[in-house]
């Protein structure tokens, strides 16, 4: 995938994204507080309380999922029940189901794919997986049985891979792939619609957007830095925006579909105003200078998450334009998957080199206050409830 300090997913052992090497237990915020306070004292009562009150407020999430020796190249969540698929880098689909105490292994959909998988998603309903491995075959499978209902082989040229998979409806979906061919295929027909490329860059993210007639169209983020619009009926490119001065590399749809929000190379976020896609109309600097945005996930209609390539994960709130803080932390390891839950209250988070997916409880962001949230914060460095790390300032509250 064409991003910047990104390497292309292989077939490599684990890398585990906490120190030492070794799949971790969830460090508490007790032991996290008294590794960065080595001269503190264990004895002090008021600290104690405190973080024992913290840490029973933050097993609200389930447990880190770990797969063992295999890699996750793709995950989604069940669209209605607490089960998240993941695709491994042997080529299986394994289901699990999630509660705060114990993640339960279900089913695994044994070779689904001969090779890694590269992109996976669960259709509306969640009767169905949609899959793409490292070898370019997609799949549409049955998410219970792991049967087969279509297999498109070789779906893009050898050698190009499989960068992004978004649906149009119940029928229809397309596949981008990183040299900027986008592929809509057809369920029923059993094969390709049609098939256009209008850059010479990947094509990093895709989704839906109906146009001002209520007809469905392709947004595309390329490694150009460009925003196409495809008409889906006409089969044609609608508009092209001007390049941004870094890859594009996510996109999704706010503020009941009339903004579309995309990631940079660069960290920033930019916003177009849907229907007028020839230039981005606002931009949003990232308070980390140079990490791209990898993935973004909308949580509310203002909030967006992102996943960033130093380790972090951080929300901030659109219109008006304001940085929140951090969700959670990968450490050094590059967070490039990013999903969020059929009820909005979780999100899960890899990295493309680790075998293991961590979970951070979202919730407080339904009854977010913006203005009460910095009257009392740094949102710069602040850490949200789901980071599971305790700022100082919520210690020294605690003591008032």
């Amino acid at each position: 995938m064409c991003m910047p300090n990104l390497q292309k997913p292989a077939d490599d052992s684990p890398i585990s994204d906490e120190e030492g090497g070794a799949p971790e237990e969830e460090q508490s915020d007790e032991e996290m507080y008294h590794s960065n306070s080595d001269n503190e004292s264990s004895s002090d009562s008021s600290l104690a309380a405190f973080l024992s009150a913290s840490s029973d407020k933050n097993r609200n999430h389930p447990p880190n999922l770990s797969v063992g020796n295999a890699l996750i190249g793709g995950f989604s969540f069940h669209p209605s029940t607490n089960v998240i698929a993941l695709g491994l880098s042997n080529g299986d689909i394994s289901m699990y189901k999630y509660t705060n105490d114990i993640n339960e292994h279900l089913r695994t959909n044994d070779n689904v794919h001969l090779k890694k998988v590269m992109l996976l998603e669960f259709n509306e309903t969640g009767d169905l997986i949609y899959s793409a491995c490292k070898d370019n075959n997609v799949s549409v499978s049955d998410a219970e049985t792991g049967k087969m209902k279509v297999y498109f082989e070789k779906a893009h040229t050898a050698g190009s891979f499989l960068t992004a998979l978004s649906f149009i409806d119940e029928n229809l979906f397309a596949t981008g792939d990183e040299d900027g061919v986008v592929n809509v295929w057809d369920v029923r027909a059993n094969g390709c619609r049609f098939s256009i490329k209008k850059t010479e860059d990947s094509i990093n993210s895709m989704i839906t957007i109906n146009d001002s007639n209520n007809q469905p169209t392709l947004a595309c983020t390329s490694g150009d830095g460009t925003l196409t619009i495809i008409d889906l009926s006409t089969k044609k490119m609608v508009i092209q925006s001007e390049p941004y001065k870094s890859v594009l590399t996510s996109c999704v749809t706010m503020k009941r579909k009339t903004k579309v929000v995309c990631g940079t190379g660069e960290g920033s976020l930019i916003t177009f105003n849907t229907g007028d896609f020839s230039m981005f109309n606002d931009e949003f600097p990232c308070v980390d200078k140079g990490a791209a945005v990898n993935r973004l996930v909308p949580v509310t209609e203002n909030i967006v998450i992102s996943a960033l390539d130093n380790g972090k994960i951080r929300a901030t709130n659109l219109f008006p334009n304001s940085h929140l803080g951090i969700v959670g932390h990968h450490q050094d390891m590059s967070v490039d998957l990013l999903d969020i839950s059929d009820n909005g209250h979780l999100i899960a988070s890899t990295s493309y080199f680790s075998s293991i997916v961590k979970f951070w409880n979202i919730e407080f962001f339904e009854d977010f206050d913006l203005k009460k949230h910095f009257k009392k914060i740094n949102p710069k460095e602040f850490n949200l409830p789901s980071s599971n790390v305790v700022n100082a300032t919520d210690f020294f509250s605690g003591l008032q």
